[in-house]
Formats: structure tokens, C-alpha cells, sequence
């Protein structure tokens, strides 16, 4: 029997893209996983992540979705990891699915003919497939930010509560007054730093 494990990595964050992925093994491999130590992402440190993701790679298939800033603002974010969740589902034909549960009723939003569809919060401490799932999806996520940090300077893990994330983030608006497409324009902290510079009159955004 084919299992799914769906998992996202930047939820929260007002840097970067959301990436959902879906990890696809066959049921008799979870011994495997547990043999490995895998665990939710968070409960990693990021040396364990990176060097456990290739090997996930080699054992199973990995699907992924990813969800750009700009489709966070103009869309909402329940619906949107949804609609990835399904397209996942689709794509790796598995037998049974488990996901993360980001909404209430998701196993009947997600119903598809012929899976099986299991959603439970905190999936990732429970089910190994699923923090397969979680670590993949955290590792591609931090290659982007690193990537965004490369070519643009430094910005923190791309979270609010990170405060070089606020101060990269209020550089930019105050000294650019432009959006860049990697940034969350309809989060909170956005708005806050917005109206913070208006109102020290810095800028007309």
C-alpha cells in the first residue's frame, strides 16, 4: 500500500514562499524511517535536516507545491494549502494520505475516490511519513531563503519574531519604497513597519 505524508514549511513567516510537500512511500518502508530517527522538522537541528533530506530523496517520492508570496496576499491561506494538498494527492496516487491538519474537516475537504485520507494536527510528531514530509519541505524552504539572502543581504529566517528579519525588512520598504516580490505584503508585520515609516513621513507607498 502507497502512503502519502503531507507536510508545509512557511506558514508563518512574511519572507518567502510556503512549500507544501508530499512524501510517497510504500507502507512496508516506515520501519525505515523510524531507523533513521526521523521526527518532525522542528525537533531537528538544521546539520540533522540537510543530511537526512537526500536520503528521504532516495527512498521515497517527493512531490512538492510551492505558494508565492503574492498568492498569499491575494488568496486565502487555508484555501490555498488545500488546493496544494489535493494537487499532491492527485499527482502521487497514493492509497492512503495523511496531512498535517491545517483546518478543521480537512479529511473531508481532501476526499478523493479511492484514498484514504487521514488529518490530525501535529501528524508531523505522529506519523514518520508525514516528517518526512515536514523535513523536505523545511530544507527546500531554507535553500530559498539562503538563496534570497545571497543575491540581496542578509534577512534573518524570513519569521516576524526574528528582529534582523524586521530591521531587513523596514530597510527595504524605507530606503527602496517598493514591494519585493518575496515579501508578504498583507501580513501584519508588513503593515506594522508600513505605518511605522508613514508616520515618521519617510515615504508615500
Amino acid at each position: 500500500m502507497l502512503i502519502l505524508g503531507i507536510d508545509e514549511a512557511g506558514r508563518g513567516p512574511v519572507i518567502g514562499p510556503l512549500v507544501m510537500v508530499g512524501f510517497l512511500i510504500d507502507e512496508s518502508q516506515e520501519p525505515e524511517l523510524k531507523e533513521l530517527g526521523v521526527r518532525d522538522s522542528k525537533k531537528l537541528c538544521e546539520r540533522r535536516r540537510e543530511e537526512l533530506e537526500p536520503q528521504l530523496r532516495e527512498m521515497g517520492q517527493v512531490f512538492m507545491e510551492v505558494i508565492r508570496p503574492w498568492q498569499i496576499d491575494a488568496e486565502n491561506l487555508n484555501l490555498l494549502e488545500r488546493k496544494a494538498a489535493k494537487k499532491l494527492i492527485l499527482k502521487s496516487k497514493p492509497n492512503k494520505a495523511i496531512v498535517d491538519a491545517f483546518e478543521r474537516n480537512l479529511s473531508v475537504k481532501l476526499a478523493t475516490p479511492g484514498v484514504s485520507i487521514v488529518a490530525e494536527h501535529k501528524a508531523d510528531d505522529t506519523y514518520p511519513v508525514v516528517s518526512a514530509a515536514s523535513i523536505v519541505a523545511k530544507v527546500h524552504r531554507d535553500g530559498v531563503i539562503r538563496a534570497l539572502t545571497e543575491e540581496f543581504g542578509p534577512m534573518g529566517s524570513g519569521y516576524p519574531s526574528d528582529p534582523d528579519t524586521r530591521v531587513f525588512v523596514e530597510t527595504w520598504l524605507r530606503d527602496k519604497k517598493t514591494f519585493p516580490d518575496f515579501l508578504r505584503r498583507s501580513w501584519g508585520t508588513t503593515r506594522d513597519i508600513l505605518d511605522r515609516i508613514q508616520q515618521k513621513r519617510l515615504g508615500d507607498f
